[in-house]
């Protein structure tokens, strides 16, 4: 088994997933912190 291309091709993979997840999360928070100050 290639290590090298399993790791690059995991990798790969992987980066828009990460770069999703952390715009999505800064939304959240933003949402979350909007909806608490609203709440009150």
């Amino acid at each position: 088994m290639d290590w090298t291309l399993l790791l690059a091709g995991t990798a790969i993979a992987a980066i828009p997933v990460l770069v999703v997840y952390i715009i999505g999360q800064r939304k959240i928070i933003e949402g979350i912190t909007l909806t608490g100050l609203t709440g009150r």
